[in-house]
């Protein structure tokens, strides 16, 4: 009997960076995690102290939130500023695995002096809150501090 062959579909794919012709922070370009499954686009503010901005689209699920919390310990590691906003506007899929990873990253960078602020969610997102129920977790969603004038968006 011949042992299966495995798809390569099927096998999981490490974060890439690919040219996305956006503004880049340091840098970085658009990132696609998986099979396009979660991009993580860079937006670059020219305030002082730096701001990096973040905006995340597609779905947040074990698998990708492997990545990008190994992109934003990469980020965070050589980034000069204190100050990380997520926008969370894009993602259409969240699993309860991806909040609590979202929650480790906002620890794990307030400990490295960057403070981690959620700047919007999508309703993907609320409702993975409202089902994960513990308190910790939508505090992890809802801690919002003010983002700067310039990053602001209209959904």
């Amino acid at each position: 009997m011949t042992p299966p062959q495995s798809n390569p579909e099927d096998e999981p794919t490490a974060a890439k960076p690919v040219s996305s012709g956006v503004p880049t922070h340091h840098g970085e370009d658009l990132l696609e995690v998986g099979i396009s499954r979660l991009s993580i686009q860079p937006i670059a503010g020219g305030q002082s102290p730096p701001v990096l901005e973040l905006h995340l689209a597609g779905e947040l699920d074990i698998d990708t939130s492997t990545s990008l919390r190994e992109y934003l310990a990469a980020l965070a590691a050589r980034s000069p500023g204190d100050l990380l906003v997520l926008n969370l506007s894009g993602i259409t899929f969240c699993d309860s695995a991806s909040l609590y990873t979202l929650l480790g990253i906002r620890q794990a960078l307030s400990v490295a002096g960057i403070e981690v602020q959620v700047a919007e969610l999508s309703a993907a997102m609320r409702a993975a809150a409202e089902r994960a129920g513990p308190p910790v977790l939508r505090e992890a969603l809802d801690a919002r501090g003010p983002v700067p004038p310039d990053r602001r968006r209209l959904s």
